[in-house]
């Protein structure tokens, strides 16, 4: 079984692969906006400018989202210990681990699966406050096998 250290670790990794990819296509956005030619002119130049600018603001948009999961997975106290299901918990069940941080979907952590998932997603909505043992009836029987 994979540690919560290893699974936060896990997530900030794959926060920084998306900032990374993101920055880089921003990056490449403004070098070509930089090197297109002033000379140009005419309706076709405009809207090629006018679509690199909302492309800029969807990429400027997307990068302030990750830098808000940095700073919701940062709120994580890897040494709290939990009893039961909340924010920041590492949980086993009968269908797979999860990882209630922040919503990035599967990730793979030293070649295991773990589903990080907010903990107001209607799944994390259904286990939220559960203990190891206790059951929820989401899209079949979920058991809870641990909780750190």
């Amino acid at each position: 079984m994979l540690t919560k250290s290893e699974v936060f670790t896990g997530v900030q990794q794959e926060i920084v692969q998306k900032e990374s990819i993101i920055q880089k296509a921003f990056d490449d956005l403004n070098s070509a906006v930089s090197n297109d030619s002033k000379s140009t002119a005419g309706d076709k130049h405009e809207t090629g400018r006018a679509m690199v600018h909302l492309e800029q603001e969807k990429l400027s948009n997307q990068l302030e989202q990750v830098k808000q999961l940095e700073e919701t997975i940062a709120q994580i106290n890897l040494n709290e210990k939990h009893t039961s299901i909340q924010f920041g918990s590492l949980v086993e069940t009968n269908k797979g681990v999860f990882f209630f941080s922040v919503g990035l979907g599967k990730i793979t952590v030293k070649k295991e699966t773990v589903f990080c998932l907010s903990i107001t997603t209607p799944l994390g909505k259904a286990l939220l406050g559960k203990k190891v043992g206790e059951k929820v009836t989401f899209n079949g029987e979920i058991e809870v096998v641990g909780v750190w």
